[in-house]
């Protein structure tokens, strides 16, 4: 190969790899949330405002019944998303959901039920008929960008594309009419940003499950 041939193909492959390094760098942006009143169990997710939305992954969640209760208690799912509920208990249940963003019932005698899909965003709360104390809550969103805060109020949303962000935080107290808490914020080609919410309310605490 000539010199010159050469020296084109060396600036075309360096030039690839710029591309590619610029690629992945645009995606280590990223956002630190922390809900005050140790909101355990509260979802954040990250509205993009200004970037295309990726496009949905095949997914499905558990929601298991076991040790009669729900667990998880608390499931984001984004739109289009679907969710199990098995029965791990040797006793019957009944699973119900009553919300207009998504009703449906698995009953006693549905061993095997098919997943449930989860087709609009909002708050779909679940019971047992059979265990009135079991609840659990399914939030579905229309972002892939979302996380659950840990015990202490904390989560971090990672690999975010530059642009501006609407951030939203919602907590199982806050019911199902009263709207997220939001912040707009935006998220550069690195470095991570720090987010507060401050809800007005100290958490309940879980019904515990009776076994007697």
């Amino acid at each position: 190969m000539k010199t010159g041939a050469m020296a084109i193909l060396f600036k075309t492959l360096l030039a690839i790899a710029g591309v590619g390094m610029a690629s992945c760098s645009a995606w280590a942006g990223g956002i630190n949330v922390t809900a005050h009143s140790k909101a355990g169990d509260a979802m954040v997710y990250a509205v993009p405002l200004d970037t295309p939305m990726p496009a949905l992954k095949s997914d499905t969640s558990t929601v298991a019944q076991e040790h009669l209760q729900f667990t998880p208690y608390v499931t984001v799912l984004r739109t289009g998303s679907e969710a199990r509920f098995p029965n791990y208990d040797n006793l019957d249940h009944h699973v119900k959901s009553f919300s207009p963003v998504k009703e449906f019932e698995i009953k006693p005698a549905e061993k095997g039920a098919p997943p449930v899909k989860f087709d609009k965003p909002g708050v779909v709360v679940v019971y047992c008929l059979i265990h009135e104390w079991m609840r659990a809550y399914v939030y579905v969103v229309d972002t892939p960008y979302f996380a659950k805060t840990e015990a202490a109020g904390t989560v971090a949303l990672d690999s975010l594309p530059p642009g501006n962000y609407e951030v939203r935080a919602w907590h199982p107290d806050m019911g199902t009419i009263k709207p997220p808490l939001r912040q707009t914020m935006k998220v550069g080609v690195d470095g991570v940003q720090q987010v507060k919410f401050d809800f007005d309310f100290i958490p309940k605490k879980r019904k515990p499950a009776k076994t007697s």
